[in-house]
């Protein structure tokens, strides 16, 4: 009964208009670029996803009608099996009639019917198309017109016009109410409620995933429940069982993996089962997917990369060593993503199928381990990771020499999870030690003695050193610009590590400065949902509270909870942190009940995901402390009798306390 489109046969449209040009235009929505980015991500997302990329369009600011009208005709010409579209931005109501138009970037409201698009031009297209089940989404102002109709009664609504088997319309607000977003937001209201619903899963839906007709509900409830307006649907039965998204939980590992960018240095190359031509076809895929990665695309380089390996599964097989090998780089970039429990599973059965067909001194393999050991800490054991990774250097060291590259890494994966496990004394002495011989044998210019200089001067700013950690950073930067380029992720990255130890040194004014200017660097280069940006995002905000404005951080933190909470999940502990750092400028501002309060709440699943003795645990019992004893004497007549009465009982208090 209930199915998901057949990818190579459905197309999704995604318009939406987050900017206008014009004057007298609506005003600027940023979130609706999210909207449509991250509803590509979740339709797309799976293992294949329920609609393939090459078929799902966006459309980002369209200036004219034929600039989101033509993709569409386009796109609803070729859909055989579902055509999806969906549109977000502000609607507008004609004054004679009071249909309903789509605001486009460069529209004048006073003139509607001139510089927007009317909903005619989506009807067209959508009645046109020979799709069996066609969907239709808006999220804009007076969207139910499109359900029921407006005041006027001269046209039927839009519903009416596609009365036909196979036809479903959601809209998100009634013909008459506007719809509704918050500032700082990831979304507008009803699409931030319709993608969790998709990707996470509603009460109800069955484990294929939610279908169109147990989505609504679900949306009524939830949005009713904020005050938000109510969503309005229309549709066949047909349609009401189709589902938009496969549910969001990890591919089972097998012959049919989608292993992800690029494989380790030196692949092997013996035994080949496929056309010679098709095998480097594929490998020079992999290296161009992997390169995305590196340049801080980890999400877009598994997503890309993931159909290749699909293909080196079906033409070489799943045990030839280029496919296993791609399934640890795809363990990787998927752990980069976020997924690192997926990580962890991909890498551990990869290394067991490489060190079962190529041996265990094979180059693969030890990559492998080296993969293994470091998905291992950051899936919260750090120890074992670093027992882990000091027998994969021994292997490295007798296996490839000293001063092989991947023995070299290996040495700055060992001296990471040293210092992650407590001892970074150690994980300084070993990157001091580690830079000079990426000196002797890469010679100063090559990429990895760059990074190794960023790691050293990581490790010696965490032994409290952080002076000393500035002017390492102070002499790196420079040379990173001019060797890697001022574009370059690992340039950016050094810059946004000054800017944490220029804080710690005693400058909060100045880390603010260069976390100012190096975010929108990092957002423009890897992305506003890159874990660099992300981490930057928070350091930024945390040095602004530093800097004397804990108002301005808490809204910077808000911002950024609202996108971790979508790309990492309320329960990550990047989230968590954050949360209990929004906690605590929020009570440097003046609210000590509600820091209290979110202190309280943050910290029992703090202790959950990273342990009761990590140091972050143990840091923030030490603020929420502080804060419950100023909160303990500022509101101690409330807490004693209650707020009600606290004018009178604050002035008997006081005489009692007084003996």
């Amino acid at each position: 009964m209930f199915r998901l489109p057949d990818a190579a046969r459905s197309w999704a449209v995604l318009i939406g208009t987050a900017h206008y040009s014009h004057p007298d235009g609506p005003a600027d929505v940023p979130a609706i670029t999210n909207n449509v980015l991250d509803f590509r991500d979740v339709l797309i997302e799976g293992q294949p996803g329920a609609f393939a990329p090459e078929r799902s369009i966006t459309v980002l600011d369209p200036c004219q009608p034929k600039d989101l009208g033509l993709p569409l005709l386009n796109a609803a010409e070729a859909a055989e099996d579902v055509l999806l579209v969906y549109y977000s931005g502000h609607g507008l109501i004609g004054s004679k009639k009071g249909e309903l138009y789509l605001a486009l970037a460069q529209t004048e409201q006073r003139m509607p019917s001139m510089t927007a698009c009317s909903l005619d031009v989506v009807r067209e297209a959508i009645q046109a198309s020979p799709a069996r089940v066609r969907v239709l989404i808006l999220d804009c102002c007076f969207s139910g017109r499109a359900v029921t109709g407006g005041l006027s009664a001269s046209d039927p609504p839009v519903a009416e016009q596609l009365d036909i088997a196979g036809v479903h319309i959601l809209v998100s607000s009634p013909p008459n109410s506007p719809s509704r977003f918050e500032e700082g937001k990831r979304h507008t209201a009803f699409t931030g409620e319709l993608l969790r619903a998709l990707r996470n899963g509603v009460e109800g839906a069955g484990p294929e995933g939610v279908s169109l007709g147990a989505l609504f509900p679900h949306l009524r409830l939830a949005l009713r429940s904020r005050g938000w307006p109510e969503p309005q649907q229309c549709g066949t039965d047909t349609a009401a069982h189709l589902i938009l998204s496969r549910p969001r939980t990890p591919r089972p590992v097998g012959s049919g993996d989608r292993p992800g960018p690029g494989v380790p240095p030196g692949r092997p190359t013996t035994n080949p089962t496929g056309p010679v031509t098709e095998r480097e076809r594929l490998h020079s895929l992999l290296e161009a997917g992997r390169r995305l990665g590196q340049g801080g695309h980890a999400r877009s380089a598994a997503s890309e990369l993931g159909n290749v390996l699909d293909e080196m599964t079906q033409l070489l097989g799943c045990e030839d060593p280029d496919t296993l090998a791609g399934r640890i780089e795809y363990a990787q970039w998927l752990g980069a993503a976020g997924q690192v429990r997926e990580a962890l599973d991909l890498s551990t059965t990869a290394v067991s199928a490489l060190t079962r067909t190529l041996g265990p001194d094979s180059r693969a393999t030890l990559v492998g381990r080296a993969q293994l050991a470091h998905w291992t800490g950051e899936a919260g054991q750090p120890t074992e990771a670093a027992r882990l990774t000091g027998e994969v250097v021994t292997d490295l060291e007798r296996v490839l020499g000293p001063d092989d590259r991947e023995t070299l890494l290996g040495r700055g994966r060992l001296a990471h999870w040293i210092g992650t496990s407590g001892d970074t004394a150690s994980a300084a002495r070993l990157t001091d030690v580690l830079v000079t011989d990426f000196h002797r044998v890469l010679g100063a210019e090559d990429r990895d003695t760059l990074v190794g200089r960023i790691n050293h001067a990581q490790w010696t700013g965490r032994t409290g050193q952080t002076r000393h950690a500035v002017r390492l950073l102070d002499t790196l930067v420079p040379d990173l610009y001019w060797l890697l380029g001022a574009d370059d992720l690992h340039t950016l990255i050094g810059r946004a590590r000054l800017g944490q130890w220029t804080g710690l040194s005693g400058s909060p004014k100045g880390a603010r400065g260069l976390y100012a200017a190096v975010v929108p660097d990092l957002s423009r280069v890897a992305g506003r949902d890159a874990r660099e940006t992300l981490l930057a995002r928070s350091q930024y905000a945390h040095w602004t509270g530093e800097a004397g404005d804990p108002g301005e951080a808490i809204a910077l933190f808000r911002q950024l909870l609202d996108d971790l909470d979508w790309i990492l999940g309320e329960q990550d502990a990047v989230t968590l942190v954050n949360r209990a750092r929004l906690a605590h400028w929020t009570g440097a501002d003046g609210d000590v009940r509600a820091a209290v309060r979110t202190f309280h709440e943050v910290l029992p699943q703090l202790r959950h995901v990273l342990g009761a003795d990590h140091p972050e645990v143990r840091a923030n019992e030490a603020l929420l402390a502080r804060w419950r004893r100023r909160a303990d004497r500022r509101l101690r007549s409330e807490i004693l009798f209650g707020r009600g009465r606290r004018t009178a009982d604050r002035r008997r208090l006081g005489q009692w306390s007084n003996g």
